[in-house]
């Protein structure tokens, strides 16, 4: 058996944001990333910390990440798995040329409707 523990502390969490979200076989906006907040808006430079939790423990999750480019990544969450996501950034090239900013992540399940909880920490 094997075993770890790994602690990390992120220093100027001024807000959280949690939610549970019915994710239903319809894909649909989960979050969106901006430079101002609004409903389901977040500012993108002040994302320190995003975690998407599948609660289901049968249905998988597809998370479509979006960036301003539009070229989509897509991303399987299994059923009782979490996607963390540090920096909301990403590039989607076959080869490296810079970081892309992401724009939003929208979720479609797999057959049924699926709880997917979302936690994001904001400086």
């Amino acid at each position: 058996m094997y075993g770890n523990s790994n602690t990390l502390t992120i220093a100027n969490i001024n807000e959280v944001d949690q939610r549970i979200v019915e994710v239903t076989t319809t894909l649909a906006t989960l979050i969106a990333f901006g430079t101002a907040s609004a409903a389901g808006t977040f500012i993108r430079t002040d994302v320190k910390y995003l975690r998407i939790t599948n609660k289901d423990d049968t249905n998988f999750v597809m998370l479509k990440l979006i960036p301003s480019s539009d070229t989509p990544v897509w991303v399987k969450l299994e059923a009782g798995k979490s996607f963390e996501l540090h920096y909301p950034y990403l590039e989607n090239n076959a080869t490296f040329s810079a970081f892309d900013s992401l724009t939003s992540i929208s979720a479609q399940s797999d057959t049924a409707t699926v709880p997917v909880e979302y936690f994001i920490a904001l400086s």
